[in-house]
This record gives structure tokens, sequence and C-alpha cells, in this order.
């Protein structure tokens, strides 16, 4: 049996755009679309990398896919609260910016940054139960790869190997974790826009009566000029 083995071949690039539907069209859009995109690319990649796995039914399969697996849950879960945080956190883009930069890849300074939002937004007691048990979901990832490295290389920059021992995750309770998540993410998301979009209609109101009262105001005040200056003409 002949086996057709490919090599690189010279000449041969790797990033090329060529039949439509063989390749991928992306960067396009405003920050929050392509945030939407890694944000979703991350997770359905990890979602069809579990299924895949499962439907194998082969040890050497499971073992290995974990590592993507978990580095590409991790991606969606700090990317979303990054994504969440820069479009809604009531701060100016350089607090923001500065922010980032500080909590790294730490998901729990970044949800401690997002958690403020999300009580402000919340309605009722339900409310502030879900944002705690998504929180005790965001402290349990964080606890499990506080650095983002653990699946991303088996050491760290001092060769000291980052998995101390043996473990078992379930796959099949993961991916629902995660798509909870996504459902919460999703939801808060659509909630936080509305809330945005009726202060700036309140904002746009107010701006529109203050101008209306300041043009009466000067209107009034022309009108008293001009009535004094022809009361001074006709003396």
């Amino acid at each position: 049996m002949e086996y057709d083995i490919q090599f690189p071949v010279k000449g041969k690039r790797l990033f090329i755009s060529n039949r439509y539907l063989e390749f991928s069209h992306f960067g396009w859009g405003n920050i929050n679309s392509q945030f939407y995109g890694y944000i979703k690319g991350y997770k359905e990649s990890a979602d069809t990398l579990v299924e895949h796995a499962l439907a194998s039914n082969r040890i050497a399969i499971l073992d290995t896919y974990i590592f993507p697996v978990l580095f590409l849950y991790r991606q969606f879960v700090e990317l979303s609260l990054k994504s969440l945080y820069l479009e809604y956190a009531d701060e100016t883009m350089n607090e923001k910016i500065q922010t980032i930069k500080q909590v790294n890849h730490n998901l729990v300074k970044m949800w401690n940054k997002l958690r403020p939002t999300l009580i402000n937004a919340s309605h009722d007691k339900s409310d502030k139960e879900i944002i705690k048990v998504v929180e005790s979901y965001i402290v349990q990832y964080h606890n499990f790869d506080k650095s983002s490295f653990k699946f991303r290389y088996p050491i760290d920059k001092d060769n000291n190997p980052l998995l101390k021992g043996e473990e078992r995750i379930d796959l099949v309770n993961l991916k629902d974790r995660m798509t909870e998540l996504d459902n919460f993410f999703g939801g808060v998301d659509g909630q936080l826009d509305y809330l945005k979009e009726c202060k700036y209609e309140q904002e746009q109101y107010l701006r529109e009566i203050e101008a209306e009262m300041k043009a009466e105001y000067e209107a009034e005040m022309r009108a008293e000029y001009e009535a004094e200056m022809r009361s001074n003409m006709d003396w």
C-alpha cells in the first residue's frame, strides 16, 4: 500500500486567498464585531474539538485534544470579559486601556473590573445570584490556569513543568459550563447595550431641551434689548 506523504515544497506560500469557500475572510468591521469573531471562533472551535474527541472513542484523542480545548475555552472567557468591559464600563478609554494592561491574562482581576458594571445593571436578587455563580466559574478557571500558559506549554520559562500531576476532566461537563457562560455573556451584552442606548437617548433629549431653553432665553434677551433700544430712540 502506498501512502501519499506530503512534505514542505520550495516556493509555496502559507497564506493565500484562492477559491471561494476555501478561504477565511477576517479583519473587517469595527472593534466590537472583531471581538465577536474572536470570541465565537475560540468557543465554537473548542466545542467542535470536544465533540470530535468524544465521538472518536479514542483515548489518544481524548488525552491530547484537551490541551487546545482548555486553552481555547480560556481565551473565550478572557475575551468575553474584556469585550464587555471595554464596551460598557463607565470609565474613559484611557482608563480602560490601562486596566487591560494591568490585568494582563488574570481572569479574576478582569472580572473584578467588570463586575460593578454588571451589578449596576442588575434588576433583582436573581440577577445578583447568577452574577455570583458566574463569578465562581471565573474563579475556578483562574485557579486552574492562572497565567494562561498551562495548556500552551508543558514547561514555564525556567523549564519547570506546568502540570504538577495527573488530572482527569469531564469534557461534557466542561462544555456545558462554557455554554452557560456564553449564554450569560450574550444576555448581559444585550441588556447593557439596551441600557447604553437608553442613556444616550436620554442625554440627547436633555441636550435638546437645554438647547431649546438657551434659544428661548437668548430670544427673550434680544427682544428686551431691542425694546429698550426703541424706547431710548423714542425719547
